[in-house]
């Protein structure tokens, strides 16, 4: 049987990053090179695969295409393989492959989240063993940094560590209520970027400043000539949304706005949400601590685009590539793998076909050809 080779250039540049990532094996006893094992581990990901099994399969079923380009001296690896060499690595250095992907982050908006892989719940702490707080930056589908933490509860330590990671010049960064820090908002515009903090009740007199501000203009019926205010309607899935942004930075009324560095203006965004024909609207308002002037358009994108983070990565990796139901509860394994899942979600999006990412992978799976076009979309 003849195969199509696979793209040279992409692929070597990906293998030789590969392989400088340091393998902890002991030397005498590895048979499989560590660029081999993480090409065929980012192949099966890509190929529809979500275990170790599935990687084994992969590597036993494709060994005359792998072969093709990858010398595999000793056959194809078998699935304790691939569960020995990503319980071996660190993450961090995995990470950097995936990291070196982003580019220039001046102009880009960066959205702060946090996930945990379910998978890696320990029944008896009640705990998760991996819980991730991701640099999303979604104009690349990809994360500019990631850092674990011990559960949603240790974010505020950790958001700090995680920007200190990243090359913030010229970029704006979003975050919910559990990064409104004073302290965060000082390392983001001490590091020259802009922010948009949630203003929530974990900042009780903040919040109810910031409410009763808008409140009132609202009662009166007043409309101050320093508001700005953007209306959007957005008509999806059988509901109709509305979004009506407000934002000022005129700031005489909050005595208290000196403890936010850089602070420009307050904004508030009232959500409504219409389901049915029948019934009220659902109606949310949040309000925003922001470094910049009142620029209702800029706003309006920056908080609609936080929810990239949840939409087209958490979503995509619990629900494309079943993330949550992954029962490895090794930390650096677990870790490993969300990175190698990550590391396909930018692949699936550049390939043109109008199909979803999780029809692409199977695609890739079932059709040589089609795995050859993905393949030479990848990024490294």
């Amino acid at each position: 049987m003849t195969h199509s080779l696979p793209p040279q250039g992409t692929l070597e540049a990906l293998r030789a990053k590969f392989a400088q990532i340091h393998d902890p094996r002991q030397a005498g006893k590895v048979r499989h090179r560590i660029d081999e094992v993480l090409i065929i581990a980012f192949c099966s990901t890509l190929c529809d695969g979500e275990s170790y099994l599935d990687m084994g399969d992969f590597a036993q079923s494709q060994l005359s295409w792998l072969q093709s380009f990858l010398p595999l001296k000793h056959g194809a690896p078998s699935h304790d393989v691939f569960r020995n060499v990503l319980m071996a690595i660190q993450p961090q250095a995995l990470l950097e492959v995936l990291t070196g992907w982003c580019g220039d982050l001046e102009g880009r908006h960066i959205a702060i989240d946090g996930k945990a892989l379910r998978g890696t719940h320990n029944a008896e702490t009640g705990r998760h063993l991996v819980h991730l707080l991701r640099a999303w930056v979604d104009d690349y589908h990809l994360s500019a940094g990631q850092i674990t933490c011990h559960e949603k509860s240790n974010e505020i330590e950790a958001i700090p560590r995680l920007l200190e990671s990243l090359q913030l010049k010229g970029a704006t960064v979003t975050i919910d209520a559990m990064g409104t820090q004073a302290h965060i908002a000082e390392q983001i515009t001490g590091a020259g970027a802009d922010y948009v903090l949630a203003l929530k009740a974990n900042h009780p007199r903040a919040h109810e400043t910031v409410r009763k501000h808008f409140t009132e203009a609202e009662r009166l019926d007043l409309s101050p000539s320093h508001h700005r205010k953007s209306v959007t309607l957005e008509l999806s899935h059988g509901r109709c949304e509305r979004r009506e942004y407000t934002i000022t930075e005129e700031l005489d009324w909050y005595h208290k706005s000196w403890k936010w560095a850089g602070l420009q203006s307050v904004a508030q965004v009232r959500r409504q949400v219409q389901r049915s024909h029948d019934g009220p609207p659902l109606e949310e308002v949040h309000y925003f601590l922001c470094s910049f002037k009142a620029d209702v358009e800029r706003l309006a994108k920056l908080v609609r685009g936080h929810w990239s983070v949840e939409n087209r990565c958490h979503w995509v990796l619990d629900v494309t590539f079943n993330e949550d139901h992954c029962q490895v509860r090794d930390r650096n394994a677990a870790h490993n793998l969300t990175i190698l899942r990550e590391m396909v979600i930018p692949t699936l999006h550049r390939h043109p076909a109008k199909v979803s990412l999780r029809r692409k992978r199977k695609l890739a799976t079932m059709d040589p050809a089609f795995r050859l076009q993905m393949l030479g979309l990848l990024h490294a």
